[in-house]
């Protein structure tokens, strides 16, 4: 029985490293799915932030046009009121011609 105790060690040892063994190809595949799943996710959020990233760059384009819109809309304001100032001046001094013009004709027919 004293050679059979040894042995059954020798064996035990044998299996308990055959299943730690077998517990660390699991872990390692486990761990080799989860690097994969991991692979995948990244894949998913790069494609996500290329996305996001053209939208930025079209929301800025169109940023930049509604800006330039925005100085020919001041411009065109602006030569629009001098046009209209220009048009009051002219409205203002043909009213006092026409007063002037009244005034002459009160004159005469005195």
């Amino acid at each position: 029985m004293a050679a059979t105790d040894p042995q059954r060690q020798f064996l035990a040892l044998i299996h308990d490293f055959a299943s730690e063994k077998s517990q660390g190809e699991r872990r390692v595949i486990g761990l080799k799915k989860r690097i994969v799943e991991l692979g995948c996710q990244v894949d998913v959020a790069n494609a996500e932030m290329e996305e996001v990233k053209r939208f930025k760059e079209t929301a800025e384009l169109e940023l930049k046009g509604y800006e330039f819109q925005l100085v020919l809309n001041d411009v065109s304001i602006q030569t629009l009121e001098a046009r209209v100032s220009m048009i009051q001046d002219e409205i203002s001094s043909a009213g006092s011609e026409v007063e002037g013009l009244k005034d002459e004709r009160r004159s005469f027919t005195r």
